[in-house]
């Protein structure tokens, strides 16, 4: 055997030996281990939690394996924190979006991956609030609260329960009278204007362009009809129990009688009732009009010849009533009047001509006022006459406490109403009668009947000037007011706001009162009353008043027209020293001690351009202005910007000492200026919103504009999101830098003239009447 050979044969014998000593369990094995078993990872991993949540609220985080053993995991939740918990509670600190990150591995080291992004808000001071998004999202009212969109109109069942409509598709309900409203959402951001109920669960609510809503249960759940009266303007809206609805206005009419799953379009005049089974009238020049079929075709009922004239149409129920009017000169008297009564009591089948008797010729008669089939009144010449037998004959109502009866006047605001007032012994009396005349009460003087309503005995609604609802359950012998601004909502109106934080900021009222919040904006306290005088020539229509360089020391300009220093983030404030005769309109700092300012001096009627090198210790003209200028921006302690009135721009380059007018392609009012960045400052005004990337040189406008309201503040948070408000509650919003803008739902077509950022969803905007929005959403 050669050497080869025996060297095979050995290490076969070797191989031999050592498997039958591994066979007899003996000698060990060099064999590998079986491989490790792990838990299968579905393919379908997914992260369980809220797609939203807010700072530091304890965010609950889970997966579809939680519970499955033998698995490891490993979050990531995009702020720079991690945890290996199964299912964690993580606190975010900032606002934004992050993408939180789900590693699940098994025991064999395989892995699987999933990622699921959380919008993290802050609504902590718009909890409970009305606003224009679910769940405490888009722009809520601080105040005045519920709201203070103006309300168009009132429905109420009884003395406790009712609803309003107002704009942007605003609908509340009341069940304590009009002490508190919570709103019911309609889906919509159109002006709402009439609402009725035909009783406690089925309403409808008419708004602009065509919209129609219905609700069966109460207004808990709103739903958009498909119909359009968008044709029609000046609409009305007409119910006969839950099921049949007219809608009247110039333009013809829509009607249904099956809740409005089918509506039939019709050529009655703006005029026109709902009568008994679904019969339409109306009354013009020709006479009365009938239609059986909702409107689609309408017939001539009653004609009226040439030389009469008609009026005062009515129905209640199958009787059907209107006047005829004619007059005769007769030369010894004048023009001598006479009436004729129509009436049908079968619905329009047949009709009888009734000449009243008991009225007087001289006079012209105006609508006609049955409260029931026999019952009317008629007020002629300072006298209401009364029938008490369909209007066959009438009689005057006498007047015992009048001390002359042509002191008497009497008014009809509503239906079955008449309101008159005469001077007694006692003074001015004023009082009610709802049964045509035959028995009258006391009522207040001031009964507030711009726009009454009635919805029962004793139950008013009064929509007086200024937005302002008062609500009577005694029958307008005492008022409560139910909706609207308050008698101080004007000096409540913040003209500027600081805020430091998303809890503690600072603002100036109209009223001159420095006020602090320390919550948000939810409640205000006076931190410094009486700042009040002359804000300029023009009020205050840019800049703003107050600046912050850092937490602790910034400026405001005061109702006074003083620029107040504070070097301990407003807790005290010093007083520089200032001219009788000027008033600060704006101001800028750009940095701790150099700063700029516009002051209007009285004295000179001239407008100054004053600067200061000692944070605002004190303050040296640099030169008196041609025009009016409502703010001003430095962007070092030589260039500066003006924009003012007709379109008015000026640039400076010496530390205002010259200026040289700029053309910024426009005649309007221009109202604030703001840095988006250096190098870019943005202005806005009447219908007005350019950018100029060389400092106030030249000027071009936003690529996308998507208003013509009038603009009365801007603000950049960051070069790339920046907001802007304005008039008809306009609030713009860019979150790249101005190259597209989009506007926001603000809930109010209030003037807004103030918007602030904390950060990139916590944010406030004021307006006028005490407007004060707030949101934890950025808007949206």
């Amino acid at each position: 055997m050669g050497r080869l050979e025996f060297a095979r044969a050995g290490w076969a014998g070797v191989l031999l030996s050592a498997a039958l000593l591994s066979a007899c369990g003996g000698g060990g094995s060099d064999s590998p281990p079986p491989p490790v078993q792990g838990v299968a990872i579905p393919d379908n991993l997914a992260i369980a939690a809220a797609a939203s949540t807010d700072v530091t609220s304890g965010t609950a985080f889970t997966s579809n394996v939680a519970t499955t053993a033998g698995l490891t995991h490993a979050w990531s939740f995009g702020d720079g924190t991690t945890s290996t918990d199964a299912s964690p509670k993580h606190d975010f600190a900032k606002v934004g979006d992050y993408q939180v990150t789900l590693k699940v591995t098994n025991a064999a080291g395989a892995s699987r991956e999933v990622k699921f992004t959380v919008a993290v808000h802050n609504r902590a001071h718009v909890q409970g609030l009305s606003c224009t998004g679910a769940d405490s999202t888009g722009w809520c009212w601080q105040a005045p609260r519920p709201t203070g969109t103006v309300q168009n109109d009132f429905f109420f069942l009884d003395a406790a329960k009712g609803w309003s409509v107002g704009d942007n598709g605003e609908i509340l309900r009341t069940v304590d009278g009009g002490k508190t409203w919570v709103r019911q959402p309609s889906g919509l951001t159109t002006r709402l204007n009439t609402v009725r109920f035909a009783d406690a669960s089925n309403g409808w609510i008419l708004g602009e362009f065509g919209a129609l809503l219905r609700t069966t249960d109460g207004g808990a759940h709103w739903t958009l009809q498909a119909t359009s009266t968008q044709s029609i303007t000046s609409a009305t809206l007409q119910l006969d129990g839950a099921n049949t609805a007219l809608i009247a206005g110039s333009g013809g009419t829509r009607m249904t009688i099956d809740g409005g799953a089918t509506w039939t379009q019709g050529n009655v005049l703006s005029n026109g009732v709902l009568g008994a089974d679904g019969v339409l009238w109306s009354l013009d020049y020709q006479g009365l009009r009938k239609s059986v079929d909702q409107g689609k075709s309408v017939s001539l009922a009653v004609p009226v010849d040439s030389q009469s004239s008609s009026s005062g149409l009515q129905v209640l129920g199958r009787t059907v009533m209107f006047m005829t009017n004619s007059s005769t000169y007769v030369p010894s008297q004048g023009y001598v009047y006479s009436q004729a009564l129509r009436r049908s009591v079968d619905n329009g089948q047949t009709w009888e001509t009734i000449v009243p008797q008991g009225l007087p010729t001289n006079a012209y008669y105006g609508n006609l006022d049955f409260v029931d089939a026999l019952t009317a009144a008629f007020s002629a010449g300072g006298t209401l006459y009364r029938t008490v037998d369909g209007g066959r004959t009438w009689s005057a109502v006498s007047v015992p406490g009048a001390s002359n009866s042509w002191y008497v006047s009497y008014r009809q605001p509503v239906r079955g109403v008449w309101l008159r007032n005469y001077y007694g012994t006692g003074g001015y009396v004023y009082e009610l009668s709802e049964d045509a005349g035959a028995t009258w009460r006391a009522v207040a003087s001031d009964t507030g009947d711009n726009s009454l309503k009635r919805f029962g005995p004793q139950l008013y609604v009064a929509q007086a000037y200024g937005g302002v609802a008062l609500l009577s359950t005694d029958g307008l012998r005492s008022w409560t007011k139910i909706s609207g601004p308050d008698a101080g909502a004007a000096a409540k109106t913040l003209l500027s706001f600081w805020f430091f934080d998303a809890k503690r900021g600072l603002a100036l009222s109209a009223g001159g009162d420095l006020m602090e919040t320390v919550n948000g904006g939810l409640d205000w306290k006076v931190k410094i009353g009486g700042l009040t005088g002359n804000t300029g020539y023009y009020g205050y229509n840019g800049g703003n008043r107050f600046q912050f360089l850092d937490g602790k020391k910034g400026w405001l300009l005061s109702n006074d027209g003083k620029i107040y220093l504070t070097e301990d983030a407003g807790a005290s404030w010093l007083t520089p020293p200032s001219s009788a005769s000027r008033v600060g309109q704006a101001f800028h700092f750009i940095d701790a001690t150099n700063g700029f300012a516009l002051f209007n001096d009285s004295s000179r009627q001239k407008q100054l351009l004053m600067s200061t090198v000692d944070g605002g210790k004190n303050w040296t003209e640099q030169a008196a202005l041609d025009g009016f200028y409502a703010d001003l921006k430095f962007s070092s302690t030589l260039k500066g910007v003006l924009v003012g009135d007709s379109g008015r721009v000026a640039v400076t380059a010496d530390g205002g000492k010259t200026w040289t007018g700029r053309y910024a392609a426009t005649g309007a009012m221009l109202r604030q200026l703001a840095y988006s960045e250096p190098g870019s400052l943005w202005m806005v005004g009447d219908g007005v919103l350019k950018v100029s990337k060389d400092d106030g040189a030249t000027w071009q406008s936003a690529a996308s504009f998507p208003t013509t309201a009038s603009l009365r503040a801007i603000r950049f948070l960051t070069p790339q999101q920046g907001w802007a408000v304005g008039e008809n509650g306009a609030v713009l919003t860019t979150v790249d830098g101005g190259k597209s803008w989009s506007t926001q739902d603000s809930g109010t077509r209030r003037q807004l003239t103030q918007v602030f950022f904390v950060d990139a969803r916590t944010g406030w905007v004021a307006g006028s009447d005490g407007t004060l929005l707030a949101t934890g959403t950025g808007g949206l």
